[in-house]
């Protein structure tokens, strides 16, 4: 019996319930099961599962090379040589037939997956299983020719994949680039740990080409997905191994420091760093990759401001963690760089069109986007208000399904999905937003809006941070005059209490993670319904249905009024939308006052 899986992998992607959107559960001699009770069966879902368990193996494998390499226990090393071999007799199978007949036409086809970037991957992890081992005089020897083969045949797939992806289509930029520079150069590390001719540089140099273009002056990855941010920002510091910190080019250095800062800078109270776009919302895989960002992150910096992220995604794991994040020690050849510093104010991301609005004392934050769409992983979510607390959020970005889902598209990019504005029932265009006005001082300040969106409609979203609440006034206008149906939608992560109050409306937001709650009043310039309606959760399970709220008023002018507080107190009392300025009347009496065309 072999100890991986005798077949290529497809796409995992596939690993999903085509009814309930969540990700399949490991198969059982039925098939393959989901969450909500269905069993699935066929190629699509075997090779989907094929490719989780490859990944598996190898993560195994490398974890079992550290492992030997701290503690040299022989249990250890026989399973790494055994996974090992293993894969050196079936990388040469694969590879003698060519490409994976698998992939799909938009694809950048593997020969082991469906798809170049998991080869990348599932390599990386084998190759530096392999470059541990190499270094230890008792498993050296066991490292033949089938093993030096399998790093040559890693690297020629690699090659010729970022050969046709970059000099043919012209896609440096791409997170794919970054992975097979990454594979590369970690192939060509162990290649030469067992004393091979091989020289990673050219790959290093091909990586820090890949961080100039995909990365912009505020840090963000160009897509402005937190999930690829993560996945660009590891292949580069994996590509980095044995590289002396003081030693990187200036800007290469600056873009990774702006890679970490946006994490650092970005995360929530508790250490939840916001899933803004395409990624999973919650998923083991996924905070792995975050956790191993925040270790070799402080191996490279003295200190970056990632402590409370790290925190929050082990203790967000569902599966016990099995350490080896905690093994990758000495990554880095030479003492770390000096210490990076993140910004708990409130934060601009100029180029992602990102803001973080905080109150003074960092207990809670809202995160407004304003930016590009962000290309094929981008959402239809321009002015969305996301809001998360001191130990949860209350409207977190939603994330997606397994992309195999048809919830991907069909719901979670779409603007339904996301706390914005809707014109006539319909999505936004993909579109870019604007910063018209920023002042990160408190009390922080924004004023965004988006002109394509809808044809011949103007939104426009203006935020106010003080210490007691946040003051949030959405307005749309039409240009033609013409009324139409303006919809402002809210997408809790938990329960939502909706109660009316003469003209008005106040609301109570629970924490997904049953902490503090929210508390919220609103009020419009024009008569409107606060409707409360069924809703999808958070991706992690798009069958689980919640109560959303759609805010929905039939005008050629509305103006939308919310304040929100932490806490169950009714620190506002009433809210007024006057046609020259708002007045946020608190419990206490005193009257704020807000010029209209400044709010």
């Amino acid at each position: 019996m072999t100890s991986i899986p005798w077949t290529r992998g497809g796409w995992w992607h596939d690993y999903v319930c085509p009814s309930h959107g969540t990700e399949l559960c490991p198969p059982t001699a039925e098939g393959h099961p989901c969450p909500h009770g269905c069993v699935l069966t066929g190629q699509r879902y075997a090779s989907a599962w094929a490719v989780l368990d490859h990944q598996a193996r190898a993560r195994e494998l490398r974890l079992c090379a550290r492992r030997y390499r701290a503690s040299r226990e022989p249990g250890d090393l026989d399973r790494a040589l055994d996974l090992l071999t293993a894969y050196a007799r079936l990388y040469e199978e694969v590879a003698g037939s060519g490409w994976s007949g698998q992939a799909e036409a938009w694809m950048l086809r593997g020969k082991l997956f469906s798809q170049a970037l998991t080869e990348a991957l599932w390599g990386v992890q084998v190759a530096d299983a392999v470059a541990v081992l190499a270094a230890d005089p008792a498993s050296r020897a066991w490292l033949d020719e089938p093993v030096t083969a399998l790093l040559r045949e890693l690297m020629t797939t690699v090659a010729d994949a970022r050969r046709l992806l970059v000099d043919e289509r012209g896609e440096l930029r791409s997170n794919y680039t970054a992975w097979l520079d990454c594979a590369g150069a970690t192939a060509a590390r162990a290649l030469r740990a067992l004393g091979e001719p091989e020289d990673p540089r050219p790959w290093t140099k091909g990586g820090f080409e890949q961080l100039r273009a995909a990365v912009g002056d505020d840090g963000w990855e160009w897509e402005a997905a937190t999930y690829y941010h993560v996945f660009v920002l590891r292949a580069h510091l994996l590509a980095l191994h044995g590289v002396e910190p003081a030693a990187l080019p200036r800007d290469v250095a600056d873009r990774l420091a702006g890679m970490v800062r946006v994490l650092s800078s970005l995360a929530a109270p508790d250490g939840d760093v916001p899933v803004l776009h395409d990624g999973p919302y919650r998923r083991d895989g996924a905070l792995l990759e975050l956790i191993e960002v925040c270790v070799l992150a402080r191996q490279l910096w003295t200190s970056t401001g990632l402590d409370g992220v790290e925190r929050h995604a082990r203790r967000a794991l569902s599966a016990p963690h099995d350490g080896l994040e905690d093994l990758l020690d000495g990554w880095f050849a030479g003492p770390p760089r000096p210490p990076l510093t993140p910004d708990r104010g409130s934060v601009r991301f100029a180029d992602a069109g990102i803001l973080v609005l905080r109150d003074p004392d960092d207990t809670w934050q809202a995160v407004v986007d304003a930016g590009a769409h962000g290309g094929s992983h981008g959402h239809l979510d321009k002015l969305a208000l996301y809001l998360y607390g001191p130990d949860g959020p209350w409207q977190p970005a939603p994330g997606v399904p397994p992309y195999g889902s048809p919830l991907r598209r069909g719901h979670y990019a779409r603007t339904l999905a996301h706390p914005t504005v809707r014109v006539g029932d319909a999505d936004q265009a993909s579109c870019t937003g604007r910063i018209e006005e920023w002042n990160a001082a408190p009390p922080a300040r924004a004023v965004v809006s988006a002109d394509d969106a809808f044809p011949g409609v103007m939104l426009r979203r203006s935020l106010i941070m003080t210490e007691d609440y946040l003051l949030d006034v959405v307005r749309v206008r039409t240009e033609s005059g013409e009324e139409q149906k303006v919809v402002l939608g809210s997408r809790p992560a938990a329960r939502l209490d909706v109660r009316s109050m003469g003209d008005g409306w106040r609301t109570r937001w629970a924490s997904a993670n049953g902490g503090t709650s929210l508390s919220g009043i609103h009020a419009a310039s024009v008569p409107a319904v606060l409707d409360v309606v069924p809703g999808r959760g958070p991706s992690v399970d798009p069958a689980a249905f919640l109560a959303a709220a759609d805010w929905t008023a039939t005008a050629a002018d509305v103006t939308f009024v919310s304040a929100y507080w932490p806490g169950v107190d009714e620190r506002i009392a009433a809210l007024e939308a006057r046609p020259d300025r708002l007045r946020v009347q608190r419990a206490s009496g005193h009257v704020d006052e807000y010029p209209r065309e400044d709010a």
